[in-house]
């Protein structure tokens, strides 16, 4: 079965708030659902496209339990300090299956 990823391209408007009320706590939901986090960092080197504040790459034993993630009441209850602390329309969230 292929992992599943979480793709996320993130232009933070609140950086103090997204990291205290978001970033701080969705390691350990994720962790739950078996989630690893291979990028999670500011650096990037940027060649094409929009530039983002923080790129994430999360892998998932498969495409369904990415989604079991992050339909989860523990992501849930954090995902609206993702909304409220980003520009949603600018950056880019995303799940797809791997190879």
């Amino acid at each position: 079965m292929p992992k599943g990823y979480l793709i996320g391209f993130v232009k933070v408007t609140n950086g103090q708030e997204f990291k205290a009320r978001y970033s701080s706590k969705v390691v350990g939901v994720f962790e739950k659902y078996e989630g690893k986090f291979l990028v999670q960092t500011s650096v990037a080197s940027h060649h094409e496209g929009r530039d983002f504040d923080r790129h994430v790459v999360v892998e998932f034993p498969s495409l369904e339990k990415a989604v079991l993630a992050v339909d989860s009441k523990e992501y849930q209850e954090i995902k609206c300090h993702r909304i409220s602390n980003s520009d949603i329309d600018y950056g880019s969230f995303m799940l797809v299956s791997g190879v």
